[in-house]
């Protein structure tokens, strides 16, 4: 069990009334939050003030995460102020809305997903920071706007290990990321993701998103399943100070690994 179960009007995204709703009409309650959501995106957020942003960000990933029937459950209550570096292990696309219904924020993104259908769009419309890592110049732009989304206030969500894994253990970390903590003296909070089926306590496979599996297939998987819950472990933070980019990237792996490894072996 996880040290804390927060309260379902904080973390919990399952509706005691959803249980057991049939893919398809999960699929139809799917497609009225995405055309809300582009509704909102094309013709008002630009108008909102960051705070609203925020919580509206937070109010579509809840609900999403309540018609899939995800229920999610944290360590301890984020902090709602936080304007730092956010670090998770990567392990599906659920992650993002497992984040943001905690601690909304900015992503920063492989440049591909700028290229998704529907979801592209949406994700440039929330300012998420796209990275080609292939390229010093892409690189260097995703730090500039990292280190101007702390000086506005905002959280920058990443996944430093640059692709989703089965979660058996937690990849190596790309450091380029780390720059913009350091240079905007920001901290970083260290996440650790686990999904888990409800009914047996192993790893919920039906939420990895990995190798050749496709986004329409992955969702068929999610669409199908019940009993996905979703353990979020919020580390303490980091400060950057004294760091190199490296080393503070070697610390926040440290940490996630530690508690992923806990995790796996019920030691929450």
């Amino acid at each position: 069990m996880l040290e804390q179960t927060l309260p379902q009007s904080l973390v919990s995204a399952r509706l005691p009334s959803s249980a057991g709703r049939r893919p398809l009409l999960k699929v139809l309650l799917l497609a009225q939050e995405f055309i809300r959501a582009g509704v909102l995106l094309r013709w008002q957020f630009s108008t909102l003030q960051r705070e609203q942003k925020l919580q509206s960000i937070q109010r579509w990933a809840r609900k999403v995460l309540q018609i899939l029937e995800i229920e999610v459950h944290c360590n301890q209550l984020p902090d709602a102020d936080f304007a730092g570096l956010v670090v998770s292990n990567h392990l599906s696309w659920l992650d993002i809305l497992v984040i943001q219904s905690l601690m909304p924020g900015v992503f920063v993104a492989k440049a591909e997903v700028g290229c998704w259908p529907l979801i592209g769009a949406m994700a440039r419309n929330c300012a998420t920071i796209f990275v080609d890592r292939a390229t010093a110049r892409s690189a260097h732009a995703m730090v500039d706007s990292t280190v101007a989304a702390f000086e506005q206030g905002y959280a920058v969500i990443a996944f430093p290990e640059g692709t989703s894994t089965d979660g058996s253990d937690l990849g190596r970390f790309h450091a380029n990321v780390f720059e913009g903590a350091i240079r905007a003296q920001a901290q970083v909070q260290p996440v650790a993701l686990r999904y888990v089926d409800a009914n047996t306590g192993l790893p919920a496979e039906s939420a990895h998103f990995i190798g050749e599996t496709t986004l329409l297939a992955s969702l068929r998987k999610v669409l199908a399943c019940s009993s996905i819950t979703t353990q979020v472990h919020l580390g303490q933070c980091i400060g950057s100070a004294g760091h190199t980019r490296k080393s503070l990237c070697h610390h926040a792996h440290r940490v996630i690994r530690t508690q992923l490894l806990a995790q796996s072996h019920g030691r929450n």
